[in-house]
């Protein structure tokens, strides 16, 4: 009798362990998958050799309950590229549709797929701010009929919801917070005008503390505006200014300090060659990626073909899917 005693408390205390290994497992497993974090992709499309090596800027993001975020989408050329990822990751639906500024290899993909009549894609929702129409004709020769296009697409019924941005302003999206750092700037009329229109914005995924920085084509008096409020720039990653090339100063990325750098750019000018090889151009690219080497950041390049990278409590891992 008391040996049977004895096999029964062991097996009692073996059950009791087990059930709590089993609720702790879950316990942590269920922490594990709150703690998704951010994935990125970035869409090549044309900045690949094949596609025509043309600057663009392109990306998806989808948060922890896989709402779907674009950011930009890329030139017009890049339309059916961002589209294969809106049916993959959305099934059409777009929850968040951020735009940096309004030159065609920014918003020509999202203005191509909009105007499409047999594209049945839903934009629940439009982030931007731009400068009045008539300011872009005004100071932005060269980007204005990209400009016209945007203003008027905006019109369409594909878009559910427009939202004019403001600095400061904070947009929650499940498990990523948005945060407006900087809003275009009509007092801004003798720089590189349309691209120092550009809205800033640091994407935070707040379940594991990590976040990229989206600077568009942001310029110089860009930089003097960021550098006003220099403890907002901190990030993990950051999208390149400008394709990596002229863009804002090296002051700003101090402040970032990015551990990942995304830089959405050809080949040919991520070498700064001008048909006449390396660093042979006008462009600082090859200046911005000393920095990028300062910093002992890792370069993620568009060229490179498309990638999903997932921003996690350790850092970040690269996503084959």
């Amino acid at each position: 009798m008391e040996k049977m005693k004895k096999i029964l408390i062991f097996f009692s205390i073996i059950i009791l362990i087990t059930v709590i290994g089993i609720n702790f497992y879950k316990k942590n497993k269920k922490i594990a998958e709150d703690k998704i974090g951010m994935r990125i992709t970035l869409v090549s499309g044309c900045a690949m050799q094949e596609n025509g090596a043309r600057q663009s800027n392109s990306y998806l993001i989808r948060t922890n309950k896989d709402k779907l975020i674009v950011v930009d989408g890329g030139e017009t050329v890049d339309a059916d590229f961002l589209l294969n990822y809106i049916m993959k990751y959305g099934n059409g639906k777009i929850d968040y549709w951020y735009i940096t500024h309004p030159h065609s290899d920014h918003v020509g993909a999202m203005c191509e797929l909009i105007e499409r009549e047999d594209c049945n894609i839903r934009v629940e929702n439009v982030c931007y701010n731009f400068n009045e129409l008539n300011w872009y004709e005004k100071y932005d020769d060269r980007g204005y009929p990209s400009e016209k296009r945007t203003y008027e697409d905006l019109e369409s019924s594909k878009i559910i919801n427009k939202i004019v941005c403001q600095k400061d302003q904070i947009i929650q999206m499940d498990n990523i917070q948005c945060e407006i750092i900087r809003i275009a700037n009509p007092e801004v009329t003798t720089s590189d005008n349309g691209n120092d229109s550009s809205m800033v914005f640091k994407m935070t995924a707040i379940d594991v503390d990590k976040s990229i920085l989206f600077l568009g084509d942001a310029y110089v008096y860009t930089s003097e505006e960021l550098l006003k409020e220099p403890e907002k720039l901190k990030s993990y990653a950051v999208q390149m200014a400008h394709h990596g090339q002229y863009g804002v100063t090296k002051e700003v990325y101090d402040k970032i300090e990015p551990k990942l750098c995304f830089f959405n750019a050809p080949k040919w000018l991520y070498d700064n060659d001008n048909g006449g090889g390396y660093n042979s151009g006008k462009w600082q690219s090859v200046i911005v990626r000393d920095w990028v080497e300062e910093y002992g950041a890792v370069s993620i390049l568009a060229f490179e073909g498309d990638k999903v990278i997932r921003l996690t409590q350790e850092g970040y891992e690269v996503i084959d899917e």
